[in-house]
């Protein structure tokens, strides 16, 4: 297996309509980060196709895809050559504070032929807010392997919450793309991971 680590700068926002919904029913300490709820859409998570677990005490998003494969080649459009998907999350968070997460995890698949290429990131931006952060990692052919990718902003690119207990709601919006004419090429999503604590991605300030 091999594993790819990537911290890349700033770029511009991708957005997308949520049509999925897991709000959790219990609430963990007020006084601690937890995520309420998360909604997910684009092309790579239709309806049906993705799962969330909502773990440690609400403070990891996972979400399983069934569907999240970018491929060229026998049978494939040009528009499955691009995927995407939108997770939007919206945490409690103490008050007089501020936060932002400088990275996920990403695990899949890549079948990348030689002559072909493709590219695995995510961009991180709150709603209704002008600043982003994108980190992205290239595949260059031949590739035959699992990935697991974590994809990271560098602590000067990072985007900060405003002050308050709730919301606005935190947005990674990953993309797996494969530039392959006339080849078949495979790279999928299998699993993504955003893990929510002060000590280890998500980073704190005072307001």
């Amino acid at each position: 297996m091999r594993f790819f680590t990537l911290i890349a700068a700033l770029v511009a926002l991708v957005a997308a309509t949520p049509v999925e919904l897991e709000e959790r029913q219990s609430k963990p300490d007020p006084n601690t980060v937890y995520v309420e709820k998360v909604s997910w859409a684009g092309t790579g998570c239709p309806p049906g196709s993705a799962q969330v677990d909502l773990a440690e005490e609400g403070t990891l998003v996972s979400l399983a895809f069934s569907k999240y494969v970018a491929a060229t080649g026998t049978g494939q459009s040009a528009s499955d050559a691009r995927k995407n998907c939108d997770v939007r999350i919206t945490l409690h968070y103490p008050q007089g504070w501020s936060y932002t997460v400088a990275s996920t995890d990403l695990r899949g698949y890549a079948r990348i032929p030689q002559g072909c290429s493709a590219r695995l990131g995510a961009t991180f931006f709150f709603s209704g807010q002008s600043n982003d952060a994108k980190a992205e990692v290239p595949f260059s052919g031949p590739i035959d392997n699992n990935y697991r990718l974590t994809v990271s902003v560098p602590t000067q690119s990072l985007v900060w919450s405003k002050c308050g207990v709730t919301g606005p709601l935190f947005n990674v919006n990953s993309q797996a793309i494969i530039n392959c004419s006339g080849k078949d090429s495979i790279l999928g999503v299998d699993t993504q991971d955003t893990k929510f604590t002060m000590y280890l991605h998500l980073q704190w300030k005072k307001c």
